[in-house]
């Protein structure tokens, strides 16, 4: 039996800048490689996040974050990140994110929550409908992209 989520790959390169001393990317690194797999799921979904905001005003913030650094990631190392969503959010949206080297070990494993916000208020409110819609569509077909 299989699981029913929605994965989506992308592949970024990692960069001089972003690495350490020890020539390893530095840990702070990686939360921006999870927004960039958020970011780039929900638009494989149809939706961009500027549409979240400026359309739907609705604002997603980072509620929490538990990291497992597993092996370092390398200067001009192409890493991939798989990025899932395996339920339809009601209030908040759970993202659980692999990174991958170019032997395709693990380095890399975070779970991250955010919830929603109205933009004017910065109150919480439930997720957008459209979004719910899109997500659930995208669980419910066994392809994942």
């Amino acid at each position: 039996m299989s699981k029913k989520e929605y994965t989506h790959s992308i592949h970024i390169r990692t960069r001089y800048s972003e690495t350490d001393q020890m020539g390893f990317v530095y840990y702070g690194r990686f939360a921006e490689f999870y927004e960039i797999g958020r970011v780039e799921t929900i638009r494989s979904l149809g939706m961009a996040y500027k549409q979240l905001e400026e359309e739907l005003k609705v604002l997603m913030p980072v509620m929490s974050m538990q990291v497992r650094y597993l092996r370092p990631a390398l200067y001009d190392q192409e890493l991939e990140v798989k990025t899932s969503v395996r339920q339809v959010p009601e209030d908040a949206i759970i993202f659980f994110t692999e990174i991958y080297n170019e032997s395709k070990q693990l380095i890399n494993a975070a779970t991250i929550k955010l919830c929603f916000l109205d933009a004017a208020s910065k109150k919480r409110v439930p997720c957008p409908n459209k979004l719910q819609e899109l997500i659930a569509h995208a669980i419910e077909t066994p392809t994942a992209r």
